[in-house]
């Protein structure tokens, strides 16, 4: 089944058309460190970007989407209930989450009528917002909206973040409805089928993990169409009617970052067999990428620009690996750097 996977998100092959990539189905995650570049430089015959938008999306995380996507994306993430959007928003029990949540998105897009700060855009916020979503900051030493309440807020908002600026700063996104926040959730099917096609197969404990919704909402949801039923190692999983089982060539080796969709797939243990490994990647805090090699998992690697110019791999084995430089002087050169170089950890 891990080949499978490796053949739908197209770690087996590398390809010119960076538009169509099919992680792009569900976006590209993305950190402060330009992550999904080096996702992208993954899959690519050349390490570059088209012109995609990167907003918060999936679990208020930053994505890189199609531009043509974000609007049913809005439609597709909105909560279905108080409930859902209480577990979306890591919070306790809250009377009319889904009201305060369209609340806060109509008064972000209405705030944001040229590029302004999140620091600017939360202090303009606060004092519009339902009170049971302004927290205490210890951080800032002041009260604002709850982040994970605001994140949720920047997409049905239609706000978009501008990855040129080193402070996280929003602009409107152009052509959004007028009527800019979704009257209800549309579409979520479609996202599930995308999961079992990039992730499967999987069951709806993994798809909710992977939105950040609860398995009691997920399993209300579950499309009745479109989908069928396997069993893989004794437990039911799906997957898309009519999807084929690849069985791909592995790579040679790939070096993925922290956030790479590949790593996203909530079932770690088919990922990663072994625990202490999987301490060593999935990392609460410092988390690490990860060195694919023949089809696994083989190690663990952290990268850092050394005097502006080389790319420096640090790679910490869990078994003899390929030569990884060659792969990272192809993410050096996605980063713009002139060199690159690989020691062990």
């Amino acid at each position: 089944m891990l080949l499978h996977r490796i053949h739908q998100h197209e770690l087996d092959r590398r390809t010119g058309d960076a538009a169509e990539l099919a992680v792009l189905s569900l976006g590209v995650q993305d950190n402060t460190s330009g992550s999904a570049l080096l996702s992208l430089a993954a899959r690519l015959t050349e390490p570059k970007a088209d012109d995609f938008v990167l907003t918060w999306s999936v679990r208020g995380a930053p994505h890189l989407h199609r531009a043509g996507e974000l609007k049913a994306f809005a439609r597709a993430l909105w909560p279905w209930s108080d409930a859902d959007a209480r577990a979306r928003a890591s919070r306790p029990k809250t009377d009319d989450m889904l009201a305060s949540l369209r609340h806060i998105a109509t008064a972000m897009r209405s705030i944001v009528t040229k590029p302004m700060t999140k620091g600017d855009l939360s202090a303009a916020l606060t004092p519009l917002a339902p009170r049971q979503t302004i927290e205490a900051c210890r951080g800032c030493g002041t009260e604002h909206v709850s982040d994970p309440i605001f994140r949720l807020g920047a997409l049905p908002a239609g706000l978009r973040i501008l990855p040129e600026h080193k402070t996280v700063t929003f602009e409107r996104i152009h052509g959004w409805p007028v009527v800019p926040v979704p009257r209800k959730t549309a579409g979520f099917d479609e996202l599930v089928h995308r999961y079992l096609t990039l992730h499967g197969p999987a069951g709806p404990s993994e798809v909710a993990a992977y939105f950040g919704t609860t398995l009691r909402e997920l399993k209300k949801r579950w499309p009745e169409e479109g989908l069928v039923e396997v069993t893989v190692e004794g437990r039911r999983a799906w997957l898309p009617e009519g999807l084929e089982i690849a069985d791909a060539a592995p790579p040679d080796v790939r070096l993925l970052p922290p956030t790479d969709p590949y790593l996203q797939a909530r079932d770690r243990d088919l990922l990663l067999p072994d625990k202490a490994a999987q301490r060593d990647v999935f990392r609460v805090l410092g988390r690490r990428g990860a060195i694919l090699a023949d089809g696994e998992i083989a190690g663990s690697w952290q990268g850092r620009v050394v005097s502006g110019k080389r790319f420096e791999v640090t790679a910490t084995p869990y078994r003899p690996l390929p030569d990884l430089l060659p792969e990272a002087q192809f993410l050096a050169q996605a980063r713009g750097l002139a060199d690159a170089s690989v020691k062990s950890g």
